[in-house]
């Protein structure tokens, strides 16, 4: 048997599109569960939590902004812009309601549909943003954190306990 090492396969193009189908179909997985937790939750459930102890209603919000931002943050690196501004949204609950987070999910469904239709085929892997807590990341690094943040919060609801992501 012989083995070949390269540094640009040629079927990197399409491993990259396979990756961003995987990484967009689970997101959308996460965004689902998340949203039939909403569906389930009466109007006090998604209007409780505090500052310190997250309800499901600050949960989905969170989760919502953040997935739009990051996807659209690890498209622009991609294409080798600036990825923009990056930050940690705290949403307070008195501020939740049921139709903001289904304009959210509409957002952050739509952001994902530009990834899978713009993402280009050779993207660029230098240009780099800071994120919060991991330091300077590229586009791929950006989307990993994707099934990282919606594991971490929705499995702290599962055992009622706070998330530190």
């Amino acid at each position: 048997m012989t083995l070949t090492v390269t540094e640009e396969p040629p079927d990197r193009p399409s491993w990259v599109g396979e990756t961003i189908r995987l990484v967009a179909d689970g997101t959308d997985e996460w965004r689902s569960r998340l949203l039939g937790r909403v569906e389930q939750a009466t109007d006090a459930d998604l209007a409780a939590g505090s500052d310190d102890d997250w309800g499901i209603g600050q949960v989905a919000v969170h989760l919502l902004i953040v997935e739009r931002g990051v996807t659209l943050i690890a498209l622009r690196l991609a294409q080798g812009q600036a990825g923009g501004q990056t930050g940690q949204p705290r949403p307070a609950a008195s501020a939740v309601t049921r139709p903001g987070i289904s304009t959210l999910a509409d957002k952050a469904a739509g952001a994902l549909g530009r990834l899978r239709a713009e993402f280009p085929p050779e993207p660029d892997t230098s240009t780099t943003a800071r994120h919060p807590y991991y330091g300077d990341l590229n586009c791929f690094g950006w989307l990993l954190t994707l099934p990282n943040h919606y594991v971490a919060h929705l499995g702290a609801l599962d055992r009622g306990t706070a998330t530190a992501i």
